[in-house]
């Protein structure tokens, strides 16, 4: 009855979406670790240690690439009433301040996984062994990232602002 995705698709996605395609894969691996550890612990009667500290570094990476998905397609969490009850200049400007405010969040935010990340170079994970800098990495990348799409949506807010666009639904 229904024709089978096209796998065309499934790429051209992976390549419009790469965050939601590589926190899809850490969620794959993160299932696969767990398991694996569920499996040594319980069957084997045998834990391993690294699983799961793996799996809380993916963890964190897996948190952080997907928001910055969920910025740039505008999904963040975020009361819609009023916007709704505005016209679609009301609209820009209320997306506007919360840009802005995104804004000034990512900024500190940035700054201070800047500092983080510095600031523990030397620092190693206790059973993998591996500079913790690298879970910390992801934080100011990603808030980076995140501060390059809040921008040009605040662009995108101006200029509806500023065209004159109809008030209405």
């Amino acid at each position: 009855m229904f024709a089978p995705p096209d796998d065309t698709r499934r790429w051209a996605r992976l390549w419009k979406e790469p965050e939601f395609a590589l926190a899809q894969l850490i969620l794959w691996l993160f299932v696969a670790l767990t398991s694996l550890q569920v499996i040594m612990r319980y069957v084997f009667n045998a834990p391993l240690t690294w699983p799961e500290e793996l799996t809380q570094i993916l963890l964190v990476w897996m948190t952080f690439i997907a928001a910055v998905g969920l910025s740039r397609k505008g999904l963040h969490i975020r009361v819609e009433f009023v916007e709704e009850l505005m016209g679609r200049r009301g609209r820009h400007a209320v997306e506007l301040v919360f840009n802005l405010l995104t804004l000034v969040f990512l900024a500190f935010l940035a700054v201070g996984g800047w500092e983080m990340y510095q600031q523990l170079q030397f620092e190693r994970t206790p059973a993998l062994r591996i500079n913790i800098n690298i879970v910390y990495a992801v934080v100011p990348l990603s808030a980076a990232a995140m501060f390059i799409t809040h921008l040009v949506q605040l662009v995108g807010n101006f200029a509806g602002i500023l065209r004159g666009a109809p008030d209405g639904p």
